[in-house]
C-alpha cells in the first residue's frame, strides 16, 4: 500500500524540520567578551577582567557553563585572588566530573546533529590544569597539605583519564613534570626529604624522557640543585653519584648553608594559549551531494617575549640576586598533541556525522519528489545541501586564557625584606616590559609563590 499524500507531505516536513534544526542546534555561545578581557590582561588590569566576566555570566549557555567557571577561577589566580580562584575552579572541576558520564541521548544526538549540542567537559589536558592552577593557589596561600592533596590529583586524573583509551590511542600527555616538581618543593617545605627526592626525581625523569622528545623541554637546572640536595640530606650517596654523572655540569647547593637560607619561587605565565580551529574536508557524494566533514584543531599563537629575569634586593644588606625563568611546561605543544592523539576518534564520528546527514537529506529529497514531483524534490534537494554545508561545524570550544607556557625562576635568598623587579625579554636578550615586584619579608627556611602573566 502507498503512503496517503498526507503522510507523504508529514514525511517531508519531518524531514526538513530535522534539517533545519541543525542550524539552530549547532551553535556554540557566542562570547564576544574576550576582545575587551584580553585587553584587560594586557594591562594587568585584573580588577576590570575580574569584574568583565562575572558581568557576561548571562552570555554563556547552559551547555557552556564550565567554560565560565574556567575563565573566572584563572582570572582569580592572575589577580593572586586565591581562595576566590579555587572557588571557581572547583566548581569547574565539579562540573567536568559529572560531565565524565554523559547522558547516553545527548551524545547520540552529537553523533546525529554536531558535537555542540553536549555540554562541554573539557580537554584531557584542561582537566589536569584545573588541579594544577588549584595547587598553585594553595602555595599562594601557604596551605602546603591542600596544595599537595591537589598536585596529587593531577597525577590521579592523568590516569585515569588514559586508562579510557587503548594502549594506542593514549594520550602523549600522561604525567606532568612541572606538578611533580612542585610537589617536591611542597613535601620539603613540610620537612618530608623522603618524599621531596622521590618527587624531584620523578619530575626530572619525566623531563629527560617524555618532555624533551615531545616537547623540548629540558629539567631546569634548580629541579637537579634541589634533587641533589635532596638526596645529599637523605645520605643517598649512590643516588648522588648516578644523578652527579647524569648532569656534570650542575654544582650541589651546600644545605648547613641553605638551612639558614630561604627560597622564593617566581611564576611566569607567558604567552596567549593555542587557539581551537575548525579544519574541513568537502567530500563529495556519489549523486552529487556534496557533504562537509569538520573536526578542531588547535593552533599555536605567536608572542615575542621568550623568557624573564628577575632582580631582588635585600633591604637590609641591599645583597641583590639576579635569577632567569626556565621553561617547564609548555602548554600550547600539550594540547596540540594531546588532540592530535585524539583526533582519529574525532575523525570517525564526524563521519558517523555526515553519513546520518547524508541519509537525512537523500530522505527528504525522495519524498518530496514522490509528492510533488521533480521541482519540489530539486528544491528540497537544494535545501538540504545548504543546511548540510552551513551546519556541520566542529566544536572548537576551549579555554581560551590559558597561557601558552609556564616558566618558574627559583632562588635562594637570606632571611629579610626585599623589592625587585621582573624584566620579560626576547629571544635575544633584550628587556621589552617589565614591572616590580611586590615588597615582601620571607623568614628563615620559608617558601614564598610569585605569579606574573605576559600576553605579548
Amino acid at each position: 500500500m502507498k503512503p496517503s499524500p498526507r503522510i507523504k507531505r508529514k514525511r517531508i516536513g519531518l524531514c526538513c524540520l530535522f534539517l533545519l534544526s541543525f542550524s539552530v542546534i549547532s551553535c556554540a555561545s557566542n562570547i564576544r567578551y574576550y576582545p575587551q578581557l584580553n585587553e584587560y590582561l594586557y594591562a594587568r588590569d585584573y580588577d576590570s577582567a575580574c569584574r568583565l566576566i562575572k558581568e557576561s555570566r548571562k552570555d554563556f549557555k547552559k551547555r557552556d557553563i564550565l567554560l565560565y567557571y574556567l575563565d573566572e577561577g584563572l582570572i582569580a589566580h592572575f589577580a593572586s585572588r586565591y581562595e576566590e580562584s579555587n572557588r571557581s575552579l572547583s566548581q569547574a572541576g565539579s562540573i567536568m566530573d559529572k560531565l565524565y558520564t554523559r547522558s547516553l541521548s545527548r551524545e547520540a544526538a552529537s553523533f546525529v546533529i554536531n558535537d555542540n549540542t553536549i555540554p562541554y567537559r573539557g580537554e584531557d589536558f584542561e582537566s589536569a590544569l584545573v588541579n594544577l592552577f588549584m595547587s598553585l593557589n594553595y602555595a599562594g596561600l601557604g596551605l602546603w597539605d591542600d596544595a599537595l592533596v591537589e598536585a596529587r590529583k593531577v597525577d590521579n586524573k592523568l590516569n585515569i583519564l588514559n586508562a579510557r583509551y587503548e594502549e594506542n590511542e593514549r594520550n602523549v600527555y600522561r604525567e606532568d613534570a612541572f606538578i611533580r616538581f612542585l610537589m617536591g618543593v611542597l613535601y620539603e617545605a613540610q620537612g618530608e626529604i623522603n618524599d621531596a627526592y622521590i618527587s624531584y626525581w620523578k619530575s626530572q625523569e619525566i623531563y629527560r624522557t617524555d618532555y624533551l622528545p615531545n616537547y623540548g623541554v629540558s629539567p631546569p637546572a634548580f629541579l637537579i640543585k634541589s634533587l641533589l640536595g635532596a638526596a645529599q640530606a637523605m645520605g643517598f650517596q649512590e643516588e648522588l653519584m648516578e644523578i652527579q654523572r647524569e648532569y656534570p655540569d650542575i654544582a650541589i647547593e651546600r644545605q648547613v648553608t641553605k638551612k639558614d637560607m630561604a627560597e622564593v619561587y617566581f611564576i611566569h605565565y607567558n604567552g596567549p594559549g593555542p587557539e581551537k580551529v575548525e579544519e574541513y574536508f568537502l567530500v563529495p557524494m556519489p549523486d552529487g551531494y556534496i557533504m562537509k566533514m569538520a573536526y578542531p584543531g588547535f593552533v599555536k599563537k605567536s608572542y615575542g617575549i621568550r623568557g624573564s629575569k628577575i632582580l631582588l634586593e635585600n633591604l637590609s644588606s641591599r645583597r641583590s640576586y639576579s635569577f632567569d625563568t626556565a621553561l617547564m611546561e609548555d602548554i600550547s605543544s600539550i594540547a596540540v598533541k594531546n588532540l592530535d592523539n585524539r583526533i582519529g576518534r574525532i575523525r570517525a564520528k564526524a563521519i558517523v556525522r555526515m553519513t546520518a546527514k547524508y541519509l537525512m537529506a537523500r530522505a527528504a529529497e525522495k519524498a518530496a519528489r514522490e509528492n510533488g514531483g521533480d521541482i519540489l524534490g530539486l528544491m528540497v534537494r537544494a535545501a538540504s545541501q545548504i543546511i548540510s554545508l552551513t551546519t556541520e561545524h566542529a566544536d572548537i570550544r576551549h579555554w581560551r586564557l590559558l597561557p601558552a607556557e609556564i616558566r618558574v625562576g627559583r632562588a635562594v635568598i637570606a632571611p629579610g625584606e626585599y623589592e625587585g623587579k621582573i624584566s620579560f625579554v626576547t629571544a635575544g636578550g633584550t628587556a621589552v616590559d617589565s614591572i616590580h615586584t611586590p615588597r615582601f619579608s620571607i623568614t628563615k627556611g620559608e617558601k614564598k609563590f610569585f605569579t606574573f602573566r605576559t600576553l605579548n
